[in-house]
């Protein structure tokens, strides 16, 4: 069991999602961060797709009312684990009455929890993933708050302290990946190219179910909306004020605008990962160099299984 003793302003239990209820209006949820997530569950003996704790915005303090090997991975945070200093992507133990103390995040914006066993909350629908629109999964399909506790899993025999082969996903500010989405004709000519050659920051409007990107469109009006369509994780949309919406966790399953483009995979945490005001930029690829990306990602995870 752990307790927050002073949740975070936003944190919610997350594990690798939900996917295949699309048909009915559930999206997959998820970690937003899904490579930080696997890396810190591999550091502490997990299985990729064990629950641990989305932790965003700011300080918070959680106790450990047993023994277990714990991770931070996502964002970078300066943190202490019974007043010693922790570092990023490493896995150290915590020992019975500890308390682990995040005091700031220092870049990114997803800070990730691992804990040896898992959080182990109830499995819906085959995930223990919070879905905050629906108001289900993780604990009582709500955000974290102070004084909440949580059970912890059978730990699993081969956890113990192990590193990271590499450094704390999430946090590098490069361009973005993007690939042509199904409404890109809808572009006048030349819209494309403007449009990834324009620099965006995050605006305020952010959520998990999508960042809106503002300060890189002008020229570059949205087209109508049009009758409902799917939408996918990473879709760019375009509404009519012009400002790009990239579609996260959970986002709607279908939409009206302008589907002008999609975030390839590999990428999906990197954008998730910027703050209101960050840079973004998007480099635009073919589906081959988007397919190598996302073998890049599992290869780094099974090195670090084959490791743990």
């Amino acid at each position: 069991m752990i307790t927050l003793l002073r949740a975070p302003p936003f944190a919610t239990v997350q594990d690798l999602g939900r996917p295949g209820h699309l048909e009915a209006a559930v999206p997959r949820a998820g970690a937003l961060d899904r490579l930080a997530l696997a890396v810190g569950n591999l550091l502490v003996g997990n299985s990729r797709s064990a629950a641990g704790l989305e932790w965003g915005v700011g300080a918070g303090v959680v106790r450990f009312e047993q023994p277990a090997t714990v991770a931070l991975t996502g964002a970078c945070a300066t943190a202490t684990l019974g007043g010693l200093p922790v570092e990023p992507g490493r896995a150290v133990r915590a020992g019975h009455g500890d308390t682990l103390e995040v005091k700031r995040l220092d870049s990114g914006a997803w800070l990730y929890l691992a804990v040896s066993g898992g959080i182990d909350v109830p499995l819906v629908l085959g995930s223990r993933s919070t879905y905050l629109p629906g108001r289900f999964g993780g604990l009582e399909g709500r955000v974290l708050r102070s004084g909440d506790q949580l059970p912890i899993g059978v730990e699993p025999e081969r956890s113990g302290p192990t590193t990271a082969p590499a450094e704390p996903a999430g946090v590098e500010t490069g361009p973005i990946r993007i690939l042509p989405g199904p409404d890109r004709g809808l572009l006048p000519p030349g819209g494309w190219d403007r449009m990834v050659g324009a620099e965006y920051k995050v605006s305020r409007a952010v959520s998990r179910m999508g960042y809106r990107l503002q300060g890189g469109s002008s020229g570059i009006s949205g087209t109508p909306d049009g009758p409902s369509a799917p939408a996918a994780i990473g879709t760019v949309q375009l509404p009519a004020g012009g400002e790009p919406i990239v579609l996260l966790c959970d986002g709607p399953t279908v939409g009206g605008y302008a589907r002008i483009g999609v975030v390839v995979t590999a990428d999906l945490g990197r954008l998730a990962q910027r703050r209101p005001g960050d840079l973004v930029r998007f480099r635009p690829v073919e589906l081959i160099e988007a397919r190598q990306a996302l073998r890049e990602h599992l290869a780094l995870l099974d090195r670090l299984e084959r490791r743990a």
